[in-house]
């Protein structure tokens, strides 16, 4: 935070904490703490794990990139690799499997939490594929 606060003279009004493993509850109030201590005034813990749970659609391929399934107010599922509408095609090798987000505390919606991950699965520089099944915040901690 502090690199942050070098860099543009000011802390984030907003951070998002991706765990890929539950949250305890001393981690929450420790991180709430701390965030609270220098005045950032929105803190989001979302829980970014493999699913079990499969999709089907109609047709030869597996759903799309970006299918996003709401359970409950808690647990979502995203597709993050997928059938991609402009190649007409899915273009990985293996049976795509989502992920489940479970967003512990947030200000923000389920949907635009599924976005921001899924905008994150495609900034890992160190692969040359386009998506990756992981946000880069998970997939190069």
């Amino acid at each position: 935070m502090n690199e942050y606060r070098i860099a543009l003279s000011n802390f984030p009004a907003r951070v998002v904490i991706h765990k890929s493993a539950n949250f305890s509850n001393e981690e929450i109030e420790g991180l709430s703490q701390a965030t609270k201590a220098l005045r950032i005034h929105s803190v989001d813990f979302v829980t970014v794990m493999d699913s079990k749970i499969r999709l089907f659609r109609d047709g030869k391929y597996p759903p799309f990139r970006g299918t996003f399934v709401h359970f409950d107010e808690t647990r979502h599922l995203l597709y993050s690799r997928g059938s991609v509408w402009y190649y007409k095609t899915y273009p990985g090798l293996y049976v795509p499997q989502p992920i489940e987000l479970r967003i512990v505390r947030s200000e923000e919606s389920p949907s635009f939490i599924a976005k921001e991950i899924l905008d994150l699965t495609k900034m890992n520089w160190n692969n040359t594929q386009f998506d990756g099944k992981y946000p880069v915040t998970i997939g190069c901690a």
